[in-house]
């Protein structure tokens, strides 16, 4: 088990008939070219992003100027930016017991055939929102809203308990 902050972290979301177009604008500044599956999480050099819904992508970056570059690349006639670095905390949680572990409180079908590496899922735990981007076979991240890590954090050591973890 695992937290950090990220250095940027942006909501893109473009309007129904301008997608194509933010598309492109986020694809020139992750310098990748957007996945087309619905849930398919892109991984590029200093990006992730995330699709958060129909139009919609949440971008973490290890750059601190994303959301000043995609402002300044998405004009509110095409999309909106909203900066959300400061409102996410992401929590990692891996190893072979990762996936139930979170079964026992999260309303998810972890298995791979239904939650593939390199995708996400929108869901929650109790009352705290969740992304959870599913990195590989054993490892997940966690986008929990900050005011909400901590009840997070406090059940994952709890769930936990019966398997044994370790905080890095």
């Amino acid at each position: 088990l695992s937290s950090r902050l990220c250095p940027s972290l942006v909501q893109v979301q473009a309007w129904p008939d301008t997608l194509p177009a933010v598309r492109k604008a986020v694809e020139e500044q992750v310098k990748a070219k957007l996945p087309t599956g619905r849930f398919d999480v892109l991984t590029s050099n200093s990006s992730v992003v995330l699709p958060s819904g129909p139009g919609r992508f949440l971008i973490e970056s290890a750059k601190p100027e994303q959301e000043t570059v995609l402002r300044s690349k998405i004009s509110s006639d095409i999309g909106a930016v909203t900066g959300l670095t400061h409102s996410r905390v992401v929590v990692r949680v891996g190893g072979p017991k990762a996936a139930w572990l979170l079964a026992t409180g999260i309303g998810l079908d972890f298995a791979l055939v239904a939650f593939p590496a390199a995708t996400v899922q929108l869901t929650h735990h109790h009352e705290i929102g969740l992304t959870v981007h599913r990195v590989d076979e054993e490892t997940f991240e966690l986008y929990a809203f900050t005011s909400y890590a901590r009840g997070l954090w406090h059940w994952l050591p709890t769930a936990a308990g019966e398997v044994g973890y370790e905080v890095a």
